[in-house]
């Protein structure tokens, strides 16, 4: 009963570049080190698509082969996923390889139709110790004016591998510890008066490019479409990602000397954001460009990412005769309009790895309500019969929509337990929560869900 699980922190390196359809230079080094220092490297392209070298038969293989090559024998790959011309690379220390597991890859299309490859992510996800992580490698519509697009892409490209990866049908952004979002975002600087046009004109042209040089950051970034769209909980609401203080990445020539092109805006498409579910805060250890890379249209970025991540041997055995977990006062508020009559017809379901598979885990149906009463969820005898190891696991609360012939997702809430377990030697807890419905990365309109939790543990008879 004494034990206490241990925490520790896993530094993976974050890399993602538009190669620019052209082969990459000799020398990755100024954008990846050398020096064996990080146990994960999770390399993420775009337009990484040219003609292959030999010995290689396709250019996949060309770009596996030039990370392996720089690498060295220290490293292997652990994971690697296409989907067009985006790609997708995971390699670790040879020496730490038996500390991940439980690897699954996933795509979502999100190009011309909805279908094409051209746009889209790709993602992987693995297990380290006893933590979950998802990275997703993403190519988001291009042009100034595609804001809305964007945003839209990456709803799709979250909900498309939601349907794939992890051990629930449920959103990603419930069900990993920590999921890391990179890629070419094309988000633009809405800076001046140039509206949705594609090209500035030279005079905000020139004024955007004075300010690079004077080191005015700031300035720009306040113009940054993607802070902005997060900020007004419209695209991936719950990331954070750090500050960029160095010169926009996009788009410039392909020389050593760093210049813009005239045809488009300066801006920071090329980004690296995370979303994370532990107690502890994911610390960001650096965030750089290349500069010295100049085979492309867009300079590689990298990030240092310092995740929690929990080992928990031991944590299965059970300490207590039981644990029941009960949800009453449930109610939704402002849900949106699923029928022709402007109601809806929903219910919750509860997921967790404490929740038996065999166990009924929902409620009734709610009948032509958009702001529901649930009374009759069912308790949860918990399958893991240990406080200590149900601190680090979690509730998915799913509100659905039930139809003549089928369900359909309306939104989700993630309850930890470690906000809800009885403290101080106590059997009991009772506590409140609200919260906002969420799918794919953004508020679903103001709907919330509110609710109590009840934990009572039963202690084993001495």
């Amino acid at each position: 009963k004494e034990y206490k699980s241990k925490n520790n922190y896993l530094d993976v390196f974050i890399g993602t570049w538009n190669v620019g359809n052209a082969p990459p230079p000799p020398d990755l080094s100024p954008w990846i080190p050398k020096d064996e220092k990080y146990s994960l490297y999770v390399i993420g392209t775009q337009e990484c698509k040219y003609k292959f070298r030999e010995p290689y038969d396709s250019c996949a293989d060309d770009w596996k082969g030039t990370l392996v090559t720089h690498f060295g024998p220290s490293y292997c790959v652990l994971k690697q996923r296409s989907l067009g011309q985006m790609r997708i690379i995971v390699f670790c220390k040879r020496a730490d390889q038996t500390k991940f597991m439980n690897f699954e890859t996933a795509t979502e299309a999100t190009g011309i139709g909805h279908v094409m490859s051209n746009k889209g992510g790709v993602a992987i996800s693995l297990t380290y110790m006893d933590t979950d992580i998802c990275f997703i490698n993403a190519h988001l519509a291009a042009h100034q004016h595609k804001t809305a697009r964007r945003n839209s892409d990456v709803q799709e490209i979250i909900n498309g591998i939601s349907r794939t990866l992890g051990k629930f049908k449920a959103d990603i952004m419930c069900q990993f510890d920590h999921v890391i979002f990179m890629g070419d975002l094309n988000y633009r600087l809405d800076y001046g008066d140039q509206g949705e046009e594609k090209k500035p004109t030279k005079e905000q042209f020139d004024n955007m490019v004075k300010k690079i040089e004077n080191e005015k950051y700031d300035v720009l970034f306040s113009c940054d479409q993607l802070s902005t769209e997060m900020r007004k909980g419209r695209v991936l609401c719950g990331f954070k990602e750090g500050s960029y203080h160095f010169p926009p990445t996009f788009k410039v020539l392909r020389q050593k000397e760093l210049a813009y092109t005239e045809e488009r805006s300066p801006s920071w498409c090329d980004r690296i954001l995370w979303h994370s579910l532990t107690k502890e805060y994911v610390q960001q250890l650096s965030l750089k460009p290349a500069m010295d890379i100049a085979t492309s249209d867009h300079k590689p970025v990298s990030a240092v990412l310092r995740l929690p991540t929990y080992n928990l041997p031991g944590l299965t055995r059970s300490t207590v005769a039981s644990v029941k977990i009960g949800l009453d006062q449930v109610k939704c508020f402002r849900l949106p309009p699923m029928d022709q009559h402007g109601l809806a017809d929903t219910f919750v379901s509860l997921m967790g790895e404490m929740i038996a598979p065999t166990a009924k885990s929902s409620s009734s149906v709610v009948k032509k309500s958009l702001n529901p009463v649930y009374s009759n969820i069912p308790d949860i005898n918990s399958t893991i019969k240990n406080p200590d190891r149900l601190m680090y696991t979690n509730i998915i609360v799913k509100i659905s929509e039930k139809d003549v012939m089928s369900s359909k997702t309306i939104g989700y809430t993630v309850l930890p337990l470690r906000w809800f377990l009885p403290e101080d030697g106590k059997k009991a807890r009772s506590k409140m929560f609200r919260h906002h419905l969420m799918k794919g990365g953004v508020y679903i309109g103001s709907a919330v869900i509110q609710g109590r939790v009840t934990i009572v543990v039963e202690e084993e008879d001495e």
